[in-house]
């Protein structure tokens, strides 16, 4: 069978518009020229006297330009995918900040599911089902700092500080400038001026002491 079939669902062939067009076509031709023998052929096969060329009601059954419904393909091939991934805003989800804010249609989310692998290991380490008791805990600066540079989608190095609040790596701010001296997210002019983003080089500090704790504690 392979990987196409034959369509089962549209009209037959021997039945289809198509089908009906070229037949009245066909009678149409064989009686051109000859007297009316008074036979009755069907309410699709009165005879024409004036043959309306290259139109859908003349001589055209083929092409797109036909009269009653197109006939389908014969064949298909399918390729269906089965799409489970809500509307998600992928720069927030990249990197935690999104430039039109709560006006944006699709929804500022960053959870994840867990792959097969993870869980798997998880069972085998007999930590599956456990829980972060700080899991859902909100700071007051967590909704307003992102946590990756909007330009090189990656963890902050360095960050810098825009005059419109927006964060980058250092590279990346310097980089883009070289470019365009107005903002890489929202296009106001920076005229060069980055300053040291102190409150984001403070929360990345507090995740890297997070992690070596947490690493310290498993060994």
């Amino acid at each position: 069978m392979g990987a196409t079939s034959y369509v089962q669902t549209e009209t037959e062939k021997d039945k289809d518009a198509q089908t009906i067009f070229e037949k009245a076509q066909k009678i149409n031709e064989e009686l051109k020229g000859k007297p009316d023998d008074k036979i009755y052929r069907g309410v699709n096969n009165y005879t024409q006297y004036i043959t309306k060329k290259d139109t859908a009601q003349g001589n055209a059954s083929s092409g797109m330009v036909r009269k009653g419904p197109i006939r389908a393909p014969d064949n298909i091939r399918s390729t269906v995918r089965w799409d489970y991934q809500p509307d998600i805003c992928k720069d927030y989800k990249e990197t935690g900040f999104c430039g039109f804010g709560d006006s944006c249609k699709f929804m500022h989310d960053r959870s994840d599911y867990k792959q097969g692998w993870q869980l798997e290991l998880e069972i085998a380490n007999n930590t599956y089902g456990d829980e972060d008791p700080s899991k859902y805990e909100i700071s007051s600066d967590e909704d307003n700092l992102p946590f990756k540079c909007f330009i090189c989608r990656d963890s902050f190095k360095d960050p810098v500080k825009t005059k419109c609040d927006h964060y980058f790596c250092e590279k990346c701010a310097l980089d883009n400038y070289k470019k365009s001296a107005r903002c890489y997210v929202c296009g106001v002019q920076t005229s060069g001026f980055f300053k040291p983003a102190k409150e984001l080089i403070a929360r990345l500090a507090a995740e890297d002491q997070k992690e070596e704790k947490e690493e310290s504690d498993e060994e």
